[in-house]
C-alpha cells in the first residue's frame, strides 16, 4: 500500500504525540502523593518530649533515651509515677513490645528484657479506614492521614487513630520524626508542647 508524504507525516506526528503523552503520564504518576511509611513516624533520635494535659492537667514527660535500629525505649515521668516502654518499628507496623506501667527506679536499658507484647499501634498500609485488633482485644482504626493539630506553637499534619478497649475510647496522633504527639480522652487532651535533646541531663535529675 502506497502512503503519500502528507499521510506519512500525520502518522509520525501522531506517534510522537502519543509518546510524549505516555511519558508525561508516567512522570506525573510518579510525582503523585508520596506513600506514608510507618518507619517515618518513629522518633529520629533521643529526645525529651514535654506534654501538657495528663492526670489532673499536671503534664508529663516522655524521655526517648535509646534509639537503636528498629527499637526505641521510652521512659515516662508522670505526676509521682514512672513507667517504661519499648517499641519496635519496621515496615509492617509500629509495635509496643515491652511495658512496665510503674517502676521506682529506671534501669539504663530494657532492650534485653523478654519482649512479651506485640501490640500494633500503627500499621501499613497507612490509609483512612484501615483497622485491626490486637491480642489484648484492643482495636485501632485510622481515621485520618492528614489531620492538622497544633503543637509547639505551630500546626502540623498528623495521623489520627481511634483506640477502643472495653469501655475506653480515645484518639492518638502520630507525627513524623516524633511518634505520638497528642492524645484525646474523656478526661482531657494532651499535646506535645516542647522538645529538647538534653536526655542525659534530664534523667540525671530523676
Amino acid at each position: 500500500m502506497n502512503i503519500d508524504k502528507r499521510t506519512r507525516m500525520y502518522i509520525v506526528r501522531g506517534a510522537l504525540i502519543l509518546s510524549i503523552a505516555f511519558l508525561m503520564y508516567n512522570v506525573f504518576t510518579k510525582m503523585g502523593p508520596e506513600e506514608k511509611k510507618v518507619t517515618d513516624y518513629m522518633p529520629t533520635k533521643p529526645m525529651v518530649k514535654i506534654f501538657d494535659g495528663g492526670f489532673e492537667n499536671g503534664g508529663f514527660v516522655e524521655v526517648i533515651d535509646i534509639v537503636k535500629g528498629k527499637f526505641y525505649q521510652k521512659k515516662t515521668i508522670d505526676t509521682g509515677t514512672k513507667g517504661v516502654a519499648v517499641y519496635r518499628v519496621d515496615k509492617d507496623g509500629y509495635k509496643l513490645v515491652y511495658r512496665e506501667s510503674e517502676t521506682k527506679k529506671f534501669k539504663e536499658s530494657y532492650l534485653d528484657e523478654e519482649l512479651l507484647l506485640n501490640l500494633i499501634l500503627l500499621r501499613n498500609p497507612i490509609k483512612e479506614g484501615v483497622s485491626w485488633i490486637n491480642p489484648d482485644n484492643s482495636t485501632y482504626k485510622i481515621l485520618s492521614i492528614n489531620e492538622k493539630i497544633k503543637i509547639m506553637g505551630k500546626e502540623i499534619e498528623t495521623i489520627k487513630l481511634r483506640y477502643r478497649s472495653n469501655n475506653s475510647e480515645y484518639y492518638i496522633y502520630f507525627a513524623k520524626g516524633y511518634g505520638i504527639v497528642g492524645v484525646d480522652t474523656e478526661m482531657g487532651n494532651s499535646r506535645l508542647k516542647e522538645v529538647n535533646y538534653k536526655v542525659k541531663d534530664y534523667l540525671s535529675n530523676e
